[in-house]
């Protein structure tokens, strides 16, 4: 995919993109936090076939829903490319030892694990620091050796 990114004086930043066949789109953030996305004519990369413009609140849904399926994608890419580690997806449990607690606090920062994103009312998000709060219903993918992952699902899930 082909990445270009403009600052257009008076209206905001364009980052246009190509697709492997072509195909040209862009997404035009505004200083308000209006997003617009533009497509672009298959033969004349210069004429909008459409334009859906989005408000700061339909942005993000969108963002979000695009962080989502990509980290999802690479959690599943990356327990296919490294034999021995085992990448899960742990409920946080209401009064679990997680519940409400930083992720260094939980016990669990000092093994061989990795917090590689919290899933928290639908919404991702990627790679969390150590001073991340989790929350009951938080979902928390990991990665890490087979024993480790299964004693973060037992602290996490309050098993």
């Amino acid at each position: 995919m082909r990445f270009e990114r403009t600052v257009l004086p008076g209206v905001g930043l364009c980052q246009r993109f190509a697709t492997t066949n072509g195909q040209w789109a862009s997404v035009i953030s505004h200083p308000g936090g209006r997003r617009d996305i533009v497509i672009y004519h298959p033969e004349d990369g210069d004429t909008a076939l459409g334009t859906l413009v989005l408000d700061q609140s339909e942005a993000q849904a969108v963002a979000a829903v695009l962080n989502q399926a990509v980290t999802v994608d690479h959690l599943a890419e990356l327990e296919r490319q490294l034999p021995g580690v085992a990448v899960v997806r742990i409920p946080v449990a209401v009064d679990s030892v997680g519940d409400g607690k930083r992720w260094r606090d939980t016990g669990l920062s000092g093994r061989p694990l990795s917090l590689l994103a919290v899933v928290r009312a639908g919404r991702v998000v990627p790679t969390p620091g150590d001073d991340f709060v989790l929350l009951a219903g938080d979902e928390v993918a990991v990665a890490g050796t087979e024993a480790a992952t299964t004693s973060a699902a037992d602290v996490l899930a309050g098993h």
